[in-house]
């Protein structure tokens, strides 16, 4: 695993209560980051923060961000896909 150094402000690391909450923060952000750029999976997100899927779904949820990590096109063309196979399954 590779070690990073950062200088965090004293004015934004006094928002914090310890140096390990600022870590911890700085890694979840990064690893959302990976997440939402498609680098990485829901459950290799969740993985790595050493958490359940579902508790990644609500931290994704606390910072505001959508689990969906797709455009409004890439949605719409696969409810396409999900109609036509639906309909085509129809006794």
């Amino acid at each position: 695993m590779v070690t990073i150094t950062l200088e965090i402000p004293d004015e934004l690391a006094s928002q914090f209560d310890t140096e390990e909450d600022i870590r911890r923060t700085v890694y979840e952000d990064f690893v959302i980051e990976q997440r939402q750029s498609g680098a990485l999976s829901l459950g290799e997100a969740a993985k790595l923060l050493n958490i359940t899927y579902t508790e990644f779904f609500h931290l994704l949820g606390q910072k505001g961000l959508s689990f969906i990590n797709a455009t409004a096109d890439e949605l719409d063309q696969s409810y396409q896909r999900f109609t036509r196979i639906m309909e085509s399954t129809r006794p």
